[in-house]
């Protein structure tokens, strides 16, 4: 079975890439983003759009008791779904902190999925979501 622990400089790298270097706390939110919602295209035709905000709600939460700066931000539509969200937290951090943070809600995200569809169908998504990055993932679901 494939670890969080296997994940996590996989998902290190990918937000490295995509926010670029030498970036402040806006542009690691927004690169953050953009790789949820990307993974989300991949998720969405398996588990649905209410999967998708109930799996990453649920990791934003999970995550905010490591790291209790992202408290929730009041705002008047707290329908702006979960990738909105923990941008807008992500965005009022220092620069390492919602870099980590990012990396924590990422390896959260893929713990969780795991747990509900298993390890091998989790990393199918993200192979799919991300070949080049999850191309020597081989991970093997468990089976007891």
């Amino acid at each position: 079975m494939a670890s969080d622990d296997a994940r996590r400089p996989i998902f290190r790298q990918m937000l490295a890439r995509e926010a670029g270097t030498g970036v402040d706390a806006p542009a690691i939110a927004a690169a953050f983003r953009r790789l949820c919602e990307n993974f989300a295209r991949q998720l969405t035709p398996l588990v649905g759009d209410a999967g998708v905000i109930a799996i990453y709600t649920r990791s934003l939460r999970l995550v905010q008791q490591q790291f209790p700066g992202l408290a929730p931000v009041r705002t008047s539509d707290q329908d702006d779904g979960p990738f909105l969200r923990a941008q807008r937290l992500l965005e009022h951090q220092q620069p390492v902190v919602a870099f980590e943070a990012a990396i924590a809600l990422l390896t959260t995200v893929g713990e969780l999925l795991a747990s509900f569809i298993g390890e091998s169908l989790t990393t199918r998504l993200l192979r799919e979501a991300w070949p080049d990055d999850f191309a020597g993932d081989t991970a093997e679901e468990t089976t007891t």
